[in-house]
């Protein structure tokens, strides 16, 4: 994959990076000890870790590692940090300071996006965080996309798409985009990624894409047994969702249900429960709760596989179900699916 022409602040970052052999995920996100106590004072915790890591050669990666723990423990509180820090940056961006804090803020946004990724959740606006810390968080995570450095693993680059479509609402350069056209245009990148991209392009104007795959879906939907129809048309919808048409994304989910009740095959839980997350974001609520019904009652299910099970704490955290979550109805369905063991602590929680 040929590097763009054109170069941005985070560059030289990178690379300095690679020479401290700090990969995706770093010795931060494995546990490494040595941050402060969060607990008293995280605010003062992130600055003290941070300082200590500034202040040193940064030759010892585990003082980086100390900082980004303390950051990843208090995310908004390590942006409040970051933020002015990153802005003196651009002023004296050679000096031995400067170098550090970019290094903590690459290597904090990046566990950022993984820890995001981590909580099975997708949504509109989920990194808007990072905003706090534009230009430089973009224009590095377009870098790890378009010029993929050795360090970083290629088959994590579609989570970039994300967190770009959050941090660059307008289009962005004319070589960024002659870049993602390339990765959409190579059928040997991986299909994950280059839908991602075709839905990101659509964001920003450039719809022939996007509209390929959404042809191409439908065609597949218009052949295959039953059970590749139901599937290809569940696939729609997760692509309509891509492209924020949540209008379609939900007719979709309902012809998928139609069909597979015709041909009698089973939907999966995570197929009731995107239906769910759709038909709230449309205000159509009774649609929602009816999805939502079913996908409680087969997670409540002792037969159910264990492979899949969702996480307890979608139900709590999803802002796609925020609306649901406002009826009586939703705590009652969640109910059905939580661990008997966890209810016993719950109930004795509050004596």
């Amino acid at each position: 994959m040929a590097r763009p022409a054109e170069q941005t602040k985070s560059q030289s970052i990178v690379a300095w990076l690679a020479a401290l052999t700090i990969a995706a995920p770093s010795l931060a996100q494995q546990g490494q000890q040595g941050a402060p106590d969060l607990a008293a004072d995280p605010a003062r915790a992130i600055a003290t870790a941070a300082e200590q890591w500034l202040a040193s050669d940064q030759v010892d990666t585990r003082l980086l590692d100390a900082a980004v723990l303390a950051c990843r423990k208090a995310p908004k509180l390590a942006v409040d940090w970051l933020e002015p820090q990153l802005a003196r940056t651009l002023k004296e961006p050679a000096t031995p300071r400067s170098k550090g804090v970019q290094a903590l803020c690459t290597q904090f946004a990046i566990d950022y996006v993984n820890e995001q990724r981590a909580t099975y959740l997708v949504y509109v606006g989920q990194y808007d965080l990072l905003l706090r810390l534009q230009p430089y968080v973009g224009d590095l995570f377009f870098e790890l996309l378009l010029a993929t450095p050795q360090w970083y693993p290629l088959t994590f680059r579609w989570q970039l798409v994300g967190p770009l479509r959050d941090l660059q609402v307008r289009p962005p350069s004319a070589e960024r985009l002659d870049g993602i056209v390339k990765i959409v245009e190579d059928l040997d990148e991986p299909e994950e990624l280059r839908r991602a991209l075709a839905a990101a392009l659509w964001q920003w104007g450039t719809r022939q894409y996007a509209e390929a795959v959404l042809q191409k879906l439908k065609d597949d939907i218009a052949s295959g047994d039953s059970e590749d129809r139901v599937n290809s048309t569940l696939s729609l919808a997760d692509f309509q969702v891509l492209l924020r048409d949540y209008k379609q994304a939900a007719n979709a989910h309902r012809s998928a249900q139609v069909l597979a009740k015709q041909n009698r095959v089973p939907l999966r839980p995570v197929a009731w429960y995107a239906a769910a997350c759709v038909h709230a974001l449309l205000g159509d609520v009774e649609r929602g709760f009816a999805a939502l019904d079913e996908c409680t009652r087969q997670l409540a299910s002792k037969d159910l596989d264990e492979s899949l099970r969702l996480q307890l704490s979608m139900f709590a955290d999803d802002p796609e179900l925020a609306l649901l979550r406002k009826d009586a109805r939703f705590a009652e369905m969640v109910a059905r699916v939580v661990p008997p063991e966890q209810k016993r602590v719950d109930k004795g929680a509050g004596r």
